[in-house]
């Protein structure tokens, strides 16, 4: 059998140009094409993270504004600090009307509000009075803030928080100004 030869001569300055033209594509792949990918790329992933800010702002707004709303309507952060005076002797005996609505304010109950009349002496410009109240814990801070706005109320001395059933009794002395 006689072999076919597949000679294809092809000129010198034609397998010149075939090379300038595969380096030229490989450059323009290398250089433009797979950067412009990965470029493309990464603004893909900016634009997911940037749909997926935007859908959580959207989702989010609701309960932001809930939540401005309610801090606006809070409490005053404020504790009352009336201009500081003396009760009178003569309502001395209105003490534990005072304490008791005190109580009643907070969500406490007055169980007795109580003076040291020994402590009465002479020109005494101070009074203790032996205060027990009942209630829960956080109604304990109600009353101290609510004892605070009396005008006369100096001082607490002293405060013991006894557990008894179903509730806390808190003992206190709390010292008033008389004059």
């Amino acid at each position: 059998m006689a072999e076919i030869k597949l000679g294809i001569k092809l000129p010198p300055q034609s397998l010149t140009y075939i090379g300038i033209g595969v380096v030229v594509i490989l450059v323009l792949v290398f250089v433009g094409i797979i950067p412009a990918n990965r470029a493309i790329a990464k603004l893909e992933a900016k634009t997911k993270d940037v749909k997926f800010r935007i859908e959580e702002q959207r989702t989010l707004a609701p309960l932001y504004q809930a939540l401005q709303v309610r801090s606006e309507k809070k409490e005053s952060e404020f504790l009352p600090l009336p201009a500081k005076g003396k009760l009178s002797k003569s309502e001395i005996s209105t003490l534990p009307l005072s304490f008791g609505a005190a109580a009643k304010m907070s969500g406490m109950s007055l169980v007795s509000a109580i003076p040291e009349l020994n402590a009465m002496s002479g020109d005494a410009q101070f009074l203790a009075i032996n205060t027990i109240i009942r209630g829960d814990f956080i109604n304990f801070r109600k009353f101290l803030v609510n004892l605070g706005g009396l005008p006369y109320v100096q001082q607490v001395e002293e405060i013991s928080i006894h557990q008894i059933p179903d509730t806390r009794e808190f003992k206190l002395k709390i010292w008033v100004a008389v004059g």
